[in-house]
């Protein structure tokens, strides 16, 4: 049986000021837990500590930071037995805010202790993990403006900040794609992949998505002009864009961009351009979440047929 913990913290992170990491290690040897506390300053960095730990045969690995920082510690711990549990320390929270884990860190290690642990899919943007969901266009440029000392202190309202003057400048583009079972070539704004529901913790893209089916939900937005770029900001925010005829939405295991050029973020994270391989590998992280009825996006579903 594991007998061990892990909190890899990301010394930057915004939650760093309110962690007492004296206390979080000593609550962790209460449960009878051999514990360590990693402070990698490199994503590089985070990954090997998460995969250290993995190998050492822990039993759970905290992640504390942002997004950014849970889905390095997924990509590593993939195919393990060490269970994934994150500590809400960054910018947005989403996967926090998803799975219902506490904001403040001792109840939150208590809530993973005390809890369950689900298998996870984990999507691959040309190698890269993420948890989240990947954005191609729009989005992935404003995350690539915003500088990680103002995120930092202003958290979401950083990217409201550099993202609002950006706007009028934002063009679709002519981009070529492929999915499972056909593919197309038009004027993109913005493609958003989720293999969770939440966008930035208050938007959702795809709310019927789940995290155990092995795909992808994808929303894909071909506004013919700044009229129509405005219609689908208005139906994201009330969740009636699926029924826009210029907003197309499929559910595919791979999705690949052949048009070069294009930025691409996951998780908030911008990782470079197009052309670009989205992949899932099902189940296959083991996320800790708090004991009780499962996240939706959790929720166990049927195998994908085709």
């Amino acid at each position: 049986m594991a007998t061990g913990a892990t909190i890899v913290a990301n010394p930057f992170a915004r939650g760093m000021r309110r962690f007492d990491a004296a206390r979080a290690l000593r609550q962790l040897e209460r449960r009878g837990l051999g514990a360590r506390l990693e402070l990698p300053d490199s994503p590089e960095g985070t990954a090997a500590a998460a995969r250290a730990a993995a190998e050492r045969g822990d039993a759970f690995v905290f992640a504390l930071g942002g997004d950014g920082t849970a889905r390095l510690a997924a990509g590593a711990l993939a195919g393990t037995e060490t269970a994934l549990a994150v500590l809400a320390g960054g910018t947005a929270n989403v996967w926090a805010k998803e799975a219902g884990i506490p904001r403040a860190f001792p109840r939150a290690i208590a809530a993973h202790l005390d809890g369950q642990r689900a298998p996870m899919d984990l999507g691959r943007a040309n190698g890269e993990p993420f948890l989240l969901m990947a954005g191609i266009g729009w989005d992935a440029r404003i995350a690539a403006t915003v500088p990680p000392p103002l995120k930092r202190r202003l958290g979401v309202l950083a990217y409201v900040l550099h993202g609002a003057p950006l706007l009028p400048r934002l063009r679709a583009n002519p981009l070529a794609w492929s999915a499972e079972g056909g593919g197309g070539e038009e004027r993109i704004g913005l493609i958003v992949a989720s293999n969770t529901r939440l966008y930035g913790g208050v938007l959702m893209f795809s709310p019927e998505a789940s995290a155990r089916d092995g795909a992808l939900d994808v929303c894909i937005f071909a506004p013919r002009g700044p009229r129509d770029a405005l219609r689908h900001t208005a139906g994201v925010l009330a969740r009636r864009h699926g029924g826009d005829a210029r907003v197309r939405q499929l559910r595919t295991a791979r999705f690949a961009v052949e048009t070069p050029g294009l930025p691409v973020q996951v998780d908030g994270d911008a990782i470079g351009e197009t052309p670009l391989t989205l992949t899932v590998e099902r189940g296959a992280v083991r996320m800790s979440v708090p004991r009780g009825p499962l996240p939706p996006v959790l929720a166990a579903t049927p195998p994908r047929s085709g």
